[in-house]
């Protein structure tokens, strides 16, 4: 268990008796309006599917807060997918670093910090599985006040500011995209 100023979150490595969960967040219309993907079971299934048998790289985890499941976080390496590589290289001119997207599925738990508990117990884990990166990466809309303001509580900078060359569809309208570099041991 994480203890973050008074917020105990935990990730569990997602597993397929979770998709029904996520189906029912995308559905959600505060989570639908920044993950702009479908949430019907069998979409769910394709979407995620891959990060279960292992064809994609990326590692999804649910979010537990005392033990009750509140959202889903994802990371993986800029390098292993060709589209976030590509917009991120056109944007700051390099394409690595760890790349993670979350959402707080529960509305009830919108804007109370515990995003920013969460995002800022992630990264520690980020950085242990993935030693040899220095940042983190974070493409988010521009509109999405209370994203940006969670990474920037998380110790996050603003890096870039523009239109992502992206084809996903919740990359759309002006983006902004935060940096986490990995703290050098003192």
């Amino acid at each position: 268990m994480v203890h973050t100023e008074g917020v105990d979150v935990t990730f569990e490595p997602l597993r397929a008796t979770d998709l029904p969960v996520i189906a029912t967040w995308l559905a959600r219309p505060h989570v639908r309006r920044w993950w702009r993907q479908p949430s019907d079971p069998a979409s769910v299934e394709e979407d995620f599917g891959p990060l279960l048998d292992g064809s994609d790289p990326t590692e999804g985890f649910i979010v537990r807060l005392d033990g009750r499941p509140i959202g889903y976080v994802q990371r993986g390496l800029i390098e292993d997918d060709p589209e976030t590589r590509h917009a991120i290289r056109a944007s700051l001119g390099d394409g690595g670093g760890i790349g993670i997207d979350y959402f707080i599925g529960e509305p009830d738990l919108v804007g109370r910090g515990i995003g920013r508990a969460m995002i800022s117990r992630f990264v520690d884990g980020c950085f242990a599985r993935y030693p040899s990166e220095c940042r983190i990466v974070v493409g988010l809309q521009q509109v999405n006040v209370a994203s940006w303001k969670a990474l920037e509580a998380a110790g996050f900078r603003r890096a870039w500011a523009g239109e992502l060359e992206s084809t996903d569809p919740s990359d759309e309208g002006p983006s902004f995209i935060y940096l986490l570099a990995r703290v050098a041991p003192s």
